[in-house]
């Protein structure tokens, strides 16, 4: 207790302190050069030299006169504004001897009758709305030396960035990050956020990105997606930049990665790579064998409505987790970017990256499952060791033919092996904790895919503007092959004692995949009236995919795997096509635009399934209408609110439908079911945002909702022995919520900036167990506070401080609803010392509650690195960095959105100390610009 009056009474005296200080003031008057009349109503701002960050503002009177009070000292810039003027900037130095300051008569220069050579200001603020991007100027983000996109990001109000890298912008996942409008390594943000510098940004642009067709007709055609772009520095555009870093540490850990650009004019080329068993990630791995995410993708795009994605089906899904860095990964990566110019007409893009992923992780699981009339447990201890070797090559090229005429071609291939193994002991037990059943299971695989992807876009315009055709062509083929073998021990208990029946599984299997689909779209548009547009859109798509699958068991007589297992070999051949046809409205007007349309979809699914001797076949045809609206209001200039609403649907997976049991877990063993609808999902989004860029407020909100009919969720039965069987069917009557809310306004007092956001979900599902409905409500709520604050010019201190709170409740079992915390304090210190050291410390504590014995326990979680740079200009940096001081980081996660309650605990990194040294190969004292100050032009 003394610790925390201690710690309070520190923070009163530096509040009094800094409160004392803040007792200076600036005045002035403000004139016109030509008339020598006083200017009113001009706008005059204080920016802090340092960071450009906002500390006060004002206006000026009728006499053209101005006073702002309550300054602390320091070295600040001036700007004063006025539409009718140039901007004018005066520095200003408020010491303890001279905290006063009357700047007396200032001048503005008349836009309109100013011929000679003037010095004009361009001020950039924190933050501003550009139409509908967000703009963030990176000079007001204090970060540390070396420090990568995602430190930057995570400074800047409404953008987070999760622990495995994911970035949300205004409460949406960013899928795409484009470097000064271009691609950068295709479509993986994290090549971007992960391996550029921080050093090289000037501004950082949030947006929705139509798609390429949508961009000429200016309809969004269900396929825009949240991307960032990044805006390089000016003198980042005509030279080499980047950096290397090298380090080795205990425990054999070892890092290094290296991200070596050179621009000049339109040509870009970018060279990056990276290798470490210290789980710094730097890309995202994309599963090449997962065909079916590929496929239901393809299926969403083709109804031309959606304007936003579907998230997930649960907000309290895998929520509640604590620690970082789950489990133990060694990386390597490597690959090149090129961007250019060919000719006059051609904009040419091509990367090629290569990574190798090795995760290692060891994790125990405690499971609750209910049923009708009681309940059972299930505990889990397994190990995985899996490695994954892929190469991705992307290339695009568009071409303008002519001044009315485009060709846009974007393809991509990929290829990925895959070695797994997996090993894990488990049990279950009844619910007075008598055993059911336990064994253990070896399960290993190895396979290789390709899959390929071309999309071609033909463009015109006509001569009277705003009539244009559009003809889109998608073709994807995939294929996978992959062999696996399977071990497994299992005994079972009965109720009456007796002795317990053994069961063993030795099999391996072999399976092969392909798919193939294409997608065709026509899109034309008419004007009508002044400001009104007519689309009308015809689309055709179709994919067909094919699964064999094998299964053989082990013959003891002859010591092979030859004796084949008919149960469990099958050949599943589906066909899924639409046709489409559309009609949307779009008006723009001062104050607002309208655009809503309905689209006309008729599908047809066709499955042959050949299991043993058994031979079936499935053909379903569905029609539907979709609507959608996308409505936005603009307040002002800074402050827009827009609506969208969209019907969409969605189409079962292959290893849904298809009705061979998956018996990789013995004990839970799954079933397709060929008998699935498609879901159809109605969806409302919301977004406001309201920016203050001469204030530095802003205000962020985001919301999400979902209902969908037919949606498919699992039934489950258990047996008398405790084994479940799992089997997809469809529902009616769900529901999901999502929303987030980031308020952001400066702190003057204590030079820093305040930022509260909060994510909050609800989600209504139902699953089956037993033949018996079990409802499933799930409430999240998160809010949370971060504190950035620059006491000096070297001083960074950040503060965050949230919890977590989940409730579940289910109609099954009400005794066992649940409800829990978890609570996160967090703070980081980079401290620029003298002779060029840098020490940068973050501590972060978390505390989880009311979970199972054993799960309940409080992370510290310490790092901290000291470092010093040298050489020219600094270029180089020496840098001891510890992880996990305390030695106490572990992973624990909660789960409830299911027909059980899940605690799991996973083994991480933990304490390791590393030593690097780190080389920027282009770097030089920043311009008064690049410091945050104003940048000059001559008029």
């Amino acid at each position: 207790m003394r610790k925390h009056y201690l710690l309070l009474l520190i923070a009163c005296c530096f509040t009094l302190t800094v409160y004392a200080q803040r007792n200076g003031s600036i005045k002035g008057t403000v004139s016109d050069t030509i008339s020598g009349q006083p200017v009113a109503s001009a706008t005059v701002t204080l920016f802090r030299k340092a960071d450009s960050s906002l500390v006060s503002f004002t206006m000026t009177d009728n006499k053209g006169a101005f006073q702002l009070t309550g300054i602390a000292n320091g070295n600040y810039r001036l700007l004063i504004t006025h539409v009718k003027y140039h901007n004018a900037i005066r520095p200003v130095n408020l010491t303890a001897n001279s905290s006063n300051i009357d700047l007396s008569a200032i001048l503005l220069h008349d836009l309109s009758r100013t011929l000679s050579e003037v010095e004009v200001s361009a001020e950039a603020p924190p933050i501003t709305l550009l139409g509908d991007t967000v703009q963030y100027n990176a000079g007001s983000f204090k970060t540390p030396p070396n420090a990568s996109v995602e430190q930057l990001l995570k400074k800047m109000p409404g953008i987070q960035v999760d622990k495995d890298g994911t970035v949300k912008a205004q409460g949406q996942k960013v899928n795409r990050v484009l470097v000064d409008g271009k691609e950068f390594f295709g479509t993986d943000p994290k090549l971007a956020t992960k391996n550029l510098p921080a050093d090289a940004i000037d501004k950082v642009q949030v947006y929705d990105r139509l798609s390429d067709a949508a961009q000429l007709t200016g309809f969004d055609d269900g396929n825009s997606e949240k991307t960032i772009n990044l805006k390089l520095k000016q003198d980042k555009k005509k030279g080499l930049f980047g950096k290397v870093t090298a380090g080795g540490g205990t425990d054999d850990r070892y890092e290094g990665r290296f991200n070596v650009n050179s621009f000049k004019g339109a040509r870009q080329l970018s060279a990056i790579g990276l290798g470490n068993n210290t789980n710094a990630e730097g890309f995202s791995f994309m599963d090449l064998m997962n065909f079916s995410g590929e496929l239901n993708r393809m299926r969403q795009s083709g109804n031309g409505n959606a304007s936003f994605a579907i998230s997930a089906d649960d907000p309290a899904s895998a929520l509640g987790g604590a620690g970082s860095n789950n489990g133990i990964k060694t990386i390597w990566g490597g690959g090149i970017n090129y961007n250019n110019i060919v000719g006059d007409k051609t904009s040419l893009n091509g990367s090629y990256f290569y990574n190798r992923y090795n995760p290692y992780k060891e994790s125990s699981v405690q499971r609750q499952y209910f049923l009708p009339d009681s309940s059972y447990f299930y505990n889990q201890y397994s190990t995985s060791d899996n490695l994954n070797n892929s190469h991705r090559v992307n290339l695009a090229a568009d071409i303008a033919i002519d001044s009315f005429h485009s060709l846009k071609i974007s393809s991509s291939a990929g290829y990925q092996e895959t070695r797994n193994k997996n090993h894990s002991t488990y049990e279950t037990l009844w619910e007075d904790k008598q055993p059911a059943n336990q064994g253990f299971s070896d399960n290993s695989s190895t396979g290789h895919g390709t899959n390929f992807r071309n999309d071609l876009l033909f463009r015109k315009r006509f001569p009277l503007q705003g009539r244009t055709f559009s003809l889109g062509l998608q073709t994807s083929l995939n294929n996978s092959e992959n062999k696996g073998r399977l071990l497994s021990v299992n005994q079972f208990y009965h109720h009456d004692a007796s002795q317990p029946d053994y069961d063993s599984i030795n099999q391996s299997n072999n399976t092969q995949s392909d798919l193939k689909s294409y997608t065709l779209r026509a899109v034309y548009t008419e004007p009508l009236f002044k400001r009104s547009l007519l689309e009308l859109s015809l689309g055709r798509s179709n994919t067909s995919s094919n699964s064999d699958k094998t299964t053989y068991d082990y013959n003891s007589q002859t010591g092979k795997f030859d004796q084949l297992n008919e149960d469990l070999t099958n050949n599943f051949e589906n066909t899924y096509g639409y046709t489409n046809a559309g009609i949307r409205l779009r008006t723009k007007q001062n104050k607002f635009s309208l655009a809503a349309g309905l689209n006309w979809q008729y599908a047809a699914l066709e499955g042959n399934i050949i299991a043993g001797t058994k031979d079936s076949v499935i053909r379903k045809t569905f029609t539907n209408l979709l609507p959608a609206l996308r409505f936005k209001y603009d307040f002002s200039r800074y402050r827009h609110l827009s609506i969208n609403y969209a019907a969409v649907t969605n189409q079962p997976g292959i290893s849904q439908l298809q009705p061979v049991p998956d018996i990789s877990d013995p004990l839970n063993i799954r079933d397709g079911n060929p008998y699935l609808k498609q879901e159809y999902t109605h969806a409302v989004q919301l977004d406001y945002v309201s920016v203050d860029p001469f204030r530095n407020k802003n205000l962020f909100a985001f919301f999400n909702l979902q209902e969908t009919q037919n949606k498919i969720v699992d039934a489950h039965t258990v047996d008398s022995l405790g084994v479940k069987h799992t089997m997809p069917v469809n529902v009616n009557g769900v529901y999901n919520m999502t929303g987030s809310i980031n308020w952001g306004f400066p702190l003057r007092a204590l030079k820093g900036s305040i930022n509260f956001n909060s994510n909050m979900g609800y989600s209504k599902t139902e699953q089956f167990i037993n033949t018996v409905s079990n409802t499933i409500r799930t409430f999240t709520l998160g809010p949370s506070m971060r504190m950035d604050l620059s006491p000096t010019e070297q001083l960074d201190l950040s503060f965050n401080a949230g919890f977590n709170y989940y409730t579940t409740g289910y109609s099954l079992q009400s005794a066992l609803n649940t409800n829990y915390f978890s609570q996160q304090y967090e703070g980081e210190v980079n401290w620029q010392l003298p002779a060029h050291f840098q020490l940068n410390t973050n501590f972060s504590y978390t505390v989880n509650s009311r979970r199972a014995d054993g799960f309940n326990t409080s992370i510290p979680l310490w790092n901290a690195s000291f470092s010093r740079q040298f050489l020219r200009f600094n270029r180089g940096e020496l840098k001891l960095s510890v992880n996990d001081l305390l030695n106490r980081n572990i992973g624990i996660n909660r789960s409830s959105n299911q027909n059980y309650i899940e605690d799991s605990r996973t083994k991480t990194l933990q304490r390791f100390f590393l030593l690097s040294f780190t080389y920027s190969l282009n770097k030089a004292p920043a311009s008064r610009g690049e410091r945050g100050g104003p940048r000059m032009i001559r008029r």
